[in-house]
């Protein structure tokens, strides 16, 4: 029996070319076990980040995919989590593809050490595909979006699995380092700045980080919890006629606190300004700004406790300080002597801002 060629969606990752990959006879064997028969096309889009995270993802006749991957995570537990929270999208309104069992009820088969799974397809434009203006439409319907999500589902059905960007209780790839990634990057930060000899800004930083984790702790137990899809950028949000129509990829999903989620999806757009010359106290109030105005869209649609209004703040310097992007761009330019100097004084007005300054 003959079986259509793989054509490639995307250019393979350097990090897999050398890999043998599954041949489309594979491909129709596996489909077999899920009740599919001869498809007629297979395209591959190779999302991996490398050899330890395999993402080939087989979109057959623009209906379903195969995936291949090498993540220990993703367990016939977690796929009835992701499902059960895949249903409460749909009811919400979002298009959102599902899991599928193969023959005998499981999700998962394998092949040559590799996970593999069965997903629906949505033939559907991504948001990133869409121009600038219609961008930043769709950022604005995104953060509504999650704060309705979580008005409406916050306390249901949470799951153990902890969102990308939980603090304090790791999600499954902070386990190994076993300290959250914000504290991961903020480590980063310190040791950089530490390697370049501004220890006093490192500590200054390291004493108001170290604050502000603290008040948190005490705290961050009690406040109302959501189960999101947790990476809803324009590359996993999908786009009928301009407007957001439902959420694909959903490997980060998890539990975290509604607070926290504002705190990093009202996007501080900070300007990192890369190597050029700045007025550093306009960039961070215009990052301010930015967070303010999205924060206030989120509260206007989630209806925050005046607990929750009140530790916002700590959550929201904390994504400000160190999430990852950020966190990145500062380790970066600090080491460039043409864009030091500046970076140097952004850090030093973060260090210097008080949580009060954050509210909303």
């Amino acid at each position: 029996m003959e079986y259509p060629g793989i054509t490639e969606i995307n250019t393979v990752k350097d990090c897999t070319k050398t890999m043998a990959r599954p041949n489309a006879e594979d491909v129709a064997a596996l489909l077999l076990a899920y009740g599919i028969s001869k498809p007629h096309t297979i395209g591959l889009l190779d999302s991996s980040h490398g050899a330890d995270d395999i993402r080939w993802n087989y979109v057959i006749d623009r209906k379903y995919v195969l995936r291949f991957c090498n993540a220990p995570e993703m367990t016939e537990s977690r796929m009835e989590d992701l499902n059960r929270l895949i249903g409460r999208y749909r009811e919400f309104g979002f298009r959102c593809p599902a899991f599928l069992k193969a023959k005998g009820g499981r999700f998962f088969r394998s092949w040559n050490a590799l996970a593999v799974y069965l997903s629906e397809y949505i033939d559907l434009p991504l948001g990133e595909e869409s121009g600038e203006k219609e961008k930043d439409a769709l950022r604005s319907e995104v953060v509504r979006s999650i704060a309705r999500f979580m008005e409406r589902y916050k306390g249901v059905d949470l799951i153990p699995t902890m969102g990308m960007y939980s603090l304090f209780e790791l999600c499954p790839f902070d386990v190994p380092l076993g300290i959250d990634e914000k504290q991961q990057n903020t480590d980063t930060i310190l040791k950089t700045l530490r390697g370049i000899g501004e220890e006093a800004l490192a500590a200054k930083l390291e004493r108001k980080n170290d604050s502000i984790r603290a008040h948190l702790l005490s705290v961050y137990k009690a406040l109302p919890r959501c189960v999101t899809q947790g990476d809803e950028n324009l590359s996993n949000v999908l786009v009928d006629k301009d407007r957001v129509a439902g959420l694909i990829d959903f490997n980060l999903a998890g539990t975290d606190v509604c607070v926290n989620l504002i705190a990093n999806n009202a996007d501080f757009d900070l300007d990192v300004f890369h190597d050029r010359p700045v007025d550093v106290a306009q960039t961070l109030e215009t990052a301010l700004e930015n967070y303010r105005r999205n924060a206030r869209m989120m509260l206007s649609e989630y209806h925050a406790t005046e607990e929750e209004r009140s530790v916002l703040p700590y959550y929201a310097w904390i994504a400000l300080a160190s999430q990852y992007p950020y966190a990145c761009a500062f380790s970066d330019r600090v080491k460039k002597e043409a864009c030091r100097e500046s970076t140097l004084a952004l850090l030093e007005m973060i260090a210097d801002l008080e949580p009060t300054q954050l509210f909303v």
